[in-house]
């Protein structure tokens, strides 16, 4: 039986390599941003540029309990956009048992990494005014925070999978707070990642002044993806379109 675990796994693994074609490993592997967890680290894609690249900062999903920063290697975002001069970092936070079931804490510890990040900017020859941030599920929930509940000059988010936890955050949503490309790619059956919670969000951006752009399945309230385009190409449109404005500089 273990072995046929095994034979699938690689069956699915060369599949996966098939599917996606071969990986660029990170220039920089598990990079401690703070001294604070164990967790506290990343991994870094570095562009080759003679100019300071602009960066896209990816935090996994797992409902704050489970996941980890390797699972980006294969993201299409990653592997279409790094060849062009887009560098990439896909951050581990502590899970929330690490932080004694304080969820503003994990998510305040979170901004470690964008400081870091900044402070290092020359060092890695990163923009610091050209960062944005996406994630999933629990990590939708760190971007838009990141993006509006702290100060910290980020240009765009694009939370994926946006989840329950949606209408504690909506507070934290302000008029100057950068633009947000939200997509949920889940049914009226996922209570989890509902689309209600995409809609919140929206609802929220527009009532302030916000732009957002919110897409979803058929059915779910959320308009659908344009015909032959992937969420992660439009998200990438996004992102170019806020590093060339002048807003939050």
């Amino acid at each position: 039986m273990i072995q046929r675990i095994f034979l699938f796994l690689l069956l699915l693994s060369q599949i996966g390599q098939i599917c996606h074609g071969e990986t660029q490993g990170p220039t920089h592997t598990d990079l401690r941003y703070s001294g604070d967890y164990k967790r506290s680290q990343m991994d870094l894609w570095l562009a080759k540029s003679k100019k300071p690249t602009p960066l896209v900062v990816n935090f996994h999903g797992g409902g704050f309990r489970v996941g980890d920063k390797r699972s980006f290697q294969r993201n299409s975002m990653l592997q279409n956009n790094l060849p062009k001069g887009v560098s990439f970092a896909s951050v581990n936070y502590p899970y929330i048992d690490q932080v004694e079931g304080n969820h503003l804490k994990l998510l305040e510890h979170c901004a470690e990494s964008i400081k870091f990040i900044k402070k290092n900017a020359g060092k890695y020859n990163v923009d610091e005014n050209r960062i944005s941030v996406m994630g999933n599920s629990a990590g939708a929930l760190i971007t838009c925070f990141l993006g509006h509940a702290q100060n910290l000059g980020i240009r765009s988010i694009y939370p994926i999978q946006q989840p329950k936890g949606t209408p504690l955050l909506l507070r934290h949503i302000r008029a100057d707070g950068p633009p947000i490309f939200v997509y949920n790619r889940s049914g009226l059956n996922d209570q989890i990642h509902h689309p209600k919670f995409a809609l919140m969000l929206q609802g929220k951006c527009e009532e302030i002044g916000v732009k957002c752009i919110a897409y979803g399945m058929e059915g779910s309230g959320l308009r659908t993806l344009p015909k032959k385009k992937d969420a992660n190409s439009l998200a990438m449109q996004f992102f170019k379109k806020s590093w060339k404005s002048k807003k939050n500089e």
